[in-house]
Parts: structure tokens; sequence; C-alpha cells
């Protein structure tokens, strides 16, 4: 199996992009607590998403090292990139989870 690189580069830079918005919006979102003098560490959610976020990514990276070489009889291989795949949809989906939450969060909060 051969790897697209510029399409993994590519990968890269959009998840690293996704990742910085995801901080900004937390330092956002914490000054917007303070205009509405609601102390809360909500803030702190979608840093923590960036940081599912990149956890996410690093488990999509480890198994190309394995495509080159990768053998289908080898069940311990393909089970290994399975592990891995599903590591990095949990990470993704969390980060997603909790940035949502928060918004939802600062919109309840504000809509009273």
């Amino acid at each position: 199996m051969e790897i697209s690189i510029p399409a993994e580069l590519l990968f890269a830079v959009a998840v690293a992009l996704f990742c910085m918005a995801l901080f900004l919006y937390g330092r956002i979102l914490r000054r917007l607590l303070g205009v509405i003098r609601r102390q809360s560490f909500i803030w702190v959610l979608p840093i923590a998403g960036a940081a599912f976020l990149a956890l996410g990514v690093l488990f999509h990276f480890l198994p190309l090292a394995i495509y080159p070489r990768l053998d289908p009889s080898r069940t311990d291989q393909l089970m290994m990139i399975c592990q891995s795949r599903s590591l990095e949809a949990l990470g993704i989906f969390l980060a997603g989870i909790i940035a949502i939450f928060a918004g939802w969060t600062y919109t309840r909060w504000t809509s009273r």
C-alpha cells in the first residue's frame, strides 16, 4: 500500500489549524465569561478538545510506518491498524463533542 504524502501533509496542516481554532475558541470563551460575570471553567473544554484532536492525529500517523511493509496474512498488523484507527476516531469524536458542549453551555447561560 502506498502513502500519499501530499494528502497526509494536507491532513496534518488542516488538523493543526483546527487545533489552533479550538485553542482560540477557548481563549475567547474565557473572555466572554468575564463579560457576563460568570466564573466557570468551561473555557478549558475547547482546549481539552484540541488536545484530544491532537491525540487522535497521533493515532492516525502511527500506522503509516507499517503500510509500506504491510503483509495481509499477518493479522497482528491489521489489528494494530484497526485499533489505531479506532482511537483516532474516538479522539476526533471527543474533540467535537467537548467543543459542542462548551458552546451549548455558554449559549444556554447567555440566553436567559
